[in-house]
C-alpha cells in the first residue's frame, strides 16, 4: 500500500459525491504523490477536486492504528509538527490527513496542482523548513503585543506628566512661602 493506490481509490468514490458541490472544482481530479516511507507509517499527498492533503498510513507496528475515527493528534515530521484526523476507509483501512489547500479554487489545472503536491511532499522532508510551535508563535505575538502596549503607556504617561508640567502654575519660592499660591489657585477660572 506504499503506492496510495488505495487512497486514490477512496477518494475517486468520494469525488463522484462531490461533484455538485459548490467547493468542487471541475479542473481537477484525484490524484497522488508517491507515498515515501517514514518511521513505519507511509507518507503522501493526496490532490483531489476540493482539497489537497497529506495522507498518513500508518504501518503495522505504527501507534496511530489505535486512535479513533476522528481523533486528532500531533504528528512530528522533519519539518516540525502538524495537527492530522484520524479516519478510516474500506478501501485503504486506516489513515490520517492534515489539510493542505481547501477548496482548491487556486489551482486552474492538475498539472500546478500535482506540481504544488509534489513541491508541498519534498517540503515535509526538509529539515529547513521547520518553524516555531504555534504555541511559541502566539507567545511571541502576545509578547510582542505586550512590550507594545507598554511603549504605548510610556508614551502616554510621558505626554500627560508634561502636559501636567506645562498646565501647573508657574509659582515663585516668594508666593509658595507667603499663601499666594493658594490665592493664586483660588482665582483661576
Amino acid at each position: 500500500m506504499s503506492n496510495g493506490t488505495a487512497v486514490v481509490a477512496f477518494y475517486e468514490s468520494v469525488a463522484r459525491k462531490m461533484a455538485g458541490l459548490p467547493v468542487y472544482n471541475n479542473k481537477l481530479a484525484v490524484d497522488a504523490t508517491d507515498f515515501l516511507s517514514w518511521e513505519d507509517n507511509w507518507l503522501g499527498i493526496i490532490v483531489t477536486p476540493w482539497c489537497m492533503n497529506i495522507v498518513l498510513l500508518p504501518g503495522e507496528a505504527s501507534h496511530h492504528n489505535a486512535k479513533q475515527v476522528g481523533a486528532k493528534f500531533r504528528q512530528k515530521l522533519p519539518s516540525g509538527q502538524y495537527d492530522f484526523i484520524r479516519a478510516y476507509a474500506r478501501e485503504c483501512g486506516d489513515f490520517a490527513t492534515c489539510s493542505v489547500f481547501s477548496p482548491m479554487f487556486e489551482f486552474s489545472s492538475q498539472s500546478i496542482a500535482m506540481e504544488t503536491a509534489q513541491e508541498v511532499l519534498a517540503a515535509l522532508f526538509d529539515t529547513e523548513n521547520i518553524a516555531a510551535s504555534e504555541r511559541h508563535q502566539s507567545y511571541t505575538v502576545h509578547s510582542e503585543m505586550r512590550q507594545a502596549a507598554e511603549l504605548d503607556a510610556k508614551d502616554c504617561d510621558a505626554e500627560s506628566e508634561q502636559q501636567l508640567a506645562d498646565d501647573a502654575p508657574q509659582v515663585s519660592r516668594r508666593a509658595f512661602l507667603t499663601g499666594n499660591f493658594a490665592r493664586q489657585e483660588d482665582s483661576r477660572p
